[in-house]
Formats: structure tokens, sequence, C-alpha cells
């Protein structure tokens, strides 16, 4: 029986516009014991399915909103960058900028000649070695040993960091920040924006370094 009707109403699409009436005599149960005619329930469906929408239209206009004020700021950083003139100045301008841009406790930018990129002479820096080799940012926790090695007195209260590979002619290093919050960096973190970044701290400090820094 039931079969059969479901099968006439598929067939007969317009069996309800034939009889409109159905639609509020008809009693649908609903989980919470409620009993509604079906046109409420269809409004209560189409209500919660806008509202869905509604939410995924919010979050994608969130992070639409994000990525402006990410370029702005990138945008912004570039153009100070063009202005200094010599490596300290990259320093200053990259602790001042990059602080309120990321939200982090700290920035740590480190840069090794060849020698001190030798395996013996500086061990601090193996734990890094895949990731300079990779030559991808990478975001979430570290050890002990890397946070010591990179934040030094600051280490114990780094909770999450964000790496950023540095390279260029005569360049080898990472740029490093580190946040009390230990979701504030996680490993799901999208990382165009710090690729970005890394190349535009490469070249101004290829450009400004003397040989051998």
């Amino acid at each position: 029986m039931d079969q059969t009707v479901a099968e006439h109403l598929k067939a007969h699409p317009e069996f309800f516009d034939r009889h409109p009436e159905l639609l509020v005599e008809l009693q649908l149960p609903h989980q919470s014991g409620e009993a509604v005619s079906l046109i409420e329930r269809q409004v209560r469906t189409l209500r919660e399915e806008a509202q869905k929408y509604q939410k995924q239209l919010e979050e994608l206009i969130n992070i639409a909103r994000a990525n402006t004020e990410l370029n702005r700021r990138l945008h912004d950083l570039t153009l100070t960058l063009i202005d200094t003139v010599n490596f300290d100045e990259v320093v200053d301008v990259l602790q001042d900028k990059l602080h309120d841009d990321f939200e982090a406790e700290a920035v740590e930018l480190h840069l090794f000649t060849a020698a001190e990129s030798d395996r013996e002479s500086n061990p601090g820096l193996n734990g890094f070695r895949e990731f300079l080799d990779g030559g991808k940012p990478r975001c979430g926790r570290l050890s002990e040993d890397q946070l010591n090695f990179l934040f030094g007195p600051q280490a114990e209260d780094i909770r999450s960091t964000a790496l950023i590979p540095i390279g260029g002619q005569g360049l080898l290093g990472l740029l490093a920040f580190g946040s009390h919050s230990p979701n504030r960096f996680h490993s799901s973190m999208g990382t165009d924006y710090l690729t970005r970044l890394g190349e535009i701290v490469s070249k101004t400090l290829e450009v400004v370094s003397e040989p051998g820094i």
C-alpha cells in the first residue's frame, strides 16, 4: 500500500496542486513527538537549509576578508622593506611588523654562513635540516631542543610555531614565529601567505646583505 501511494505521488507531482487542502490537513510525525502539517514540515526544512547555507556563506565571507587583510599587510610590508638599506633595518622592520601581523609573541630570524651550516660547527641546526632542504613553510609544534635553538629564553612559553625557510644568493636561514597559544599555528593551516612572505624577505635580505652574511 505504501509503495503504491509513493509511486502514485512520484508519477503525479501535481497531485497536491489539485488538492492543496491536504498540505494543511496531513500530519507528519516529528522527532520531538510533535505532529506538524506537511507544509509546515517543508517550511521548517527549507529554513534549516537556508540557515546552513547562510552559515557557509558567512564562513566564506570571513575567509575572503581575512585573505584581503593578509594581502594588504603583505603589500604594506613589501613597501616598507623596499625602503630599507641595510641588514639591521630589515630585521627591525620584520620585528615591528610581524609581531602584530601574526599575533605572535616571538619573531626570530636566523641566518647562517656556509661554515655555520656545517653539522659539526652548528649541531643545533640539525633539527631543521629536513625543513630547510624541503624549502617549504611549516606550522605546528616543535621539540624542546628546537624551541630552545630558535627562541632562547622565550622557548619555555612557546606552544606553537610557524617556520619559513630563507634562501637566496649567499643566504641560508629561517624565520620563526612563536605563540603562547597551542592553537595559533597548526599543521592544517594554509601556507601560501608564508611562502610569499619568505620569498619577499629572502630577496630583500639578498639585496641588503654583504657577501658572506
